[in-house]
């Protein structure tokens, strides 16, 4: 049976798991997802916070890039002014992707090292090693039914990449089987996402 994501690094992976395995499949449908994270041993928390598609990577705390091609016949710019991250998982499939326009789309990933990660429009270049398969959306029966994101790698991490206070940095999203030195464990929620549509995410 599928391990939960983690809420904080180990040993409370065991108290998380046991809380959250009564789920069911969620609906097959566009949604945005959000660090949540309630700790026991520090202050550092998150309760939804948005995870953003830059520069091929997940943050949370970075706003998300996008990009429409001016001067192309045909292709109206204004149209594509969405500003959250949307994802999509296959119907019937475990492989993840951005919800996009651009022909081609852009999937979603876990690079070697772990990041979470997408491809660049027009492009299905991503690192040897790589995996796009094992992600799944499902609803809690319990706690206010919120929708997980699960990953192939079992536990979700934020790593940070900037300095400053803990809740007000840069973290990166990485996924992993065992801790990540230097990272904190939080569990994945999805979202109904806000209107507007993406052309592209660079």
């Amino acid at each position: 049976m599928k391990s939960v994501l983690a809420l904080i690094a180990c040993p409370v992976v065991v108290l998380a798991a046991s809380i959250s395995r009564r789920i069911q499949p969620a609906p097959f449908e566009p949604f945005t997802a959000g660090a949540w994270r309630i700790p026991q041993n520090d202050d550092v928390f998150f309760v939804g916070t948005g995870i953003n598609a830059s520069g091929g990577k997940f943050y949370i705390n970075r706003n998300t890039s996008t990009y429409c091609p001016d001067g192309v016949s045909g292709l109206d710019c204004s149209l594509y002014s969405g500003s959250s991250t949307t994802f999509v998982i296959g119907n019937g499939t475990t492989t993840m992707s951005l919800d996009v326009t651009v022909p081609g789309g852009q999937q979603v990933y876990l690079a070697p090292d772990g990041a979470l990660s997408y491809t660049q429009a027009h492009s299905a270049s991503m690192p040897p090693g790589s995996n796009v398969t094992g992600f799944s959306r499902e609803q809690s029966q319990a706690g206010g039914a919120p929708t997980y994101l699960y990953s192939p790698a079992q536990y979700w991490f934020l790593c940070p990449v900037t300095e400053g206070e803990p809740r007000e940095r840069t973290y990166q999203i990485f996924a992993a089987s065992g801790n990540l030195e230097g990272c904190y464990g939080t569990q994945i929620r999805t979202y109904t996402p806000s209107l507007g549509h993406v052309w592209q995410y660079a």
